[in-house]
């Protein structure tokens, strides 16, 4: 049973694990000069939005309606591709990792080191983290919704304050507050279960997700919900800030 449980988790991590976004440096939450721009950008393309620096809504869904008249994937985030078709010229490059998080009083760094992490897989799961497993997964595809906290839509620390809450473990609220929650365990000592936290769009934490094994979390993104993703390489690859073990 043991056997079947995790074979289904892992089919579940594959057929989701790369989907999710990889590059995208503008998104919804995200802020500044440079969001301003491209909010100028689709003004000049007739995408009607207010050029305040704010990634909203509205302005997600003028990035969406780009997308689709340039047949690029209309997901409503300004990654790589949709920043060269929108602004003429490559993206800028993004914090790099190892850069200094604001972080309160943590020494944290931003970004997995290849050369010193070791991924490994699932063993033995007890039967809580098998049971916040098994409830985190009935909601993939539930559709992001910024301050959501229950099925009808989830914002990142909304999901994980959801889904413990339903197995009797009471979390914060917000994402920098669960960080400091639990003890703290390094990239190496990661086991299923544990809370892992990045950094997006703005200094300190701001994404939390749940570990699965062999460097793969599930969380809710502003781009495809609560979806399955890898730490192993990409967008949260880069963006990794620490993890703590509240189980």
């Amino acid at each position: 049973m043991k056997k079947k449980l995790y074979i289904l988790l892992l089919t579940g991590i594959l057929a989701l694990g790369t989907a999710d976004i990889s590059m995208a440096d503008y998104m919804i939450g995200s802020k500044g000069s440079e969001v301003k721009s491209l909010q100028k950008r689709l003004n000049v393309y007739g995408f009607k939005v207010k050029t305040d620096g704010n990634y909203n809504k509205a302005t997600s869904n003028a990035v969406k309606k780009f997308q689709k008249r340039k047949h690029l994937d209309a997901d409503g985030i300004v990654g790589p591709v949709t920043y060269k078709a929108l602004m003429g010229k490559v993206m800028p490059e993004g914090k790099k990792a190892g850069k200094k998080g604001k972080l309160g009083n943590t020494n944290s760094r931003m970004g997995i080191n290849d050369a010193l992490v070791k991924w490994h897989k699932a063993g033995k799961l007890s039967d809580k983290v098998r049971a916040i497993m098994t409830e985190a997964q009935k909601y993939v595809g539930v559709p992001y919704q910024f301050g959501g906290t229950t099925p009808r839509g989830f914002d990142c620390s909304g999901f994980i304050q959801y889904v413990f809450n339903r197995k009797g473990i009471f979390l914060p609220r917000a994402a920098d507050e669960q960080y400091f929650s639990g003890k703290k365990v390094s990239v190496n000592s990661l086991e299923p279960g544990d809370l892992v936290f990045f950094q997006t769009y703005d200094q300190g934490i701001s994404h939390s997700g749940l570990y699965l094994g062999d460097g793969y979390f599930i969380s809710a993104t502003s781009s495809r919900g609560v979806a399955v993703a890898t730490m192993k390489n990409g967008y949260w690859h880069d963006r990794y800030i620490g993890a703590n073990r509240v189980l």
